[in-house]
């Protein structure tokens, strides 16, 4: 019990730890049943994921809405997937095709802020779970883009207020 504890309080440190270095997880949550990934920013689709299984990501580089994958994994099976085909040896995803949850499991009252800080004005305050693509980070800040109440909202919300898993809940 105790190895398993330090080894979960190692993986959230780690965790913090790239949050601070623009790196983040998250999944793919696109709505059709091919995900396309690209050799760089609006570049060639260099592959087609099928929707058959969630796919984890560690992202990092946004730039202008696109993410660079630094490694994929079949999260059910816990395989990575070997990242292959492009001829720039980098792949990309769209923000709008992937994503995160709000750790707000017990019906917390959390907020999109216009800024990343807990001083910016707030954009919208939500108490429902929600389902969020990001954007970019800053520090330990992520801006994303979720839909609250029905109404599409864009803000920044605390990295440490998102899951990154697809299959469970975040501890």
């Amino acid at each position: 019990m105790k190895t398993r504890f330090l080894l979960v309080t190692a993986m959230m440190s780690v965790g913090i730890a790239a949050m601070a270095q623009s790196e983040i997880g998250a999944w793919i949550c696109d709505s059709d049943p091919i995900t396309n990934v690209r050799s760089a920013p609006k570049g060639a689709v260099v592959m087609a994921l099928p929707d058959t299984c969630s796919y984890m990501l560690g992202l990092s580089s946004p730039s202008n809405g696109w993410w660079k994958i630094d490694w994929m994994e079949a999260a059910e099976q816990g395989e990575e997937i070997n990242l292959k085909g492009s001829p720039t040896g980098e792949y990309w995803i769209h923000h709008s095709v992937v994503g995160l949850s709000t750790r707000n499991y017990g019906g917390q009252r959390c907020c999109l802020r216009a800024t990343p800080s807990k001083k910016g004005k707030a954009v919208c305050w939500f108490t429902e779970e929600l389902m969020v693509n990001p954007m970019e980070t800053k520090g330990d800040w992520v801006k994303v883009k979720a839909e609250v109440n029905g109404v599409a909202q864009v803000g920044w919300i605390e990295g440490a207020n998102l899951c990154d898993n697809p299959l469970t809940t975040c501890p």
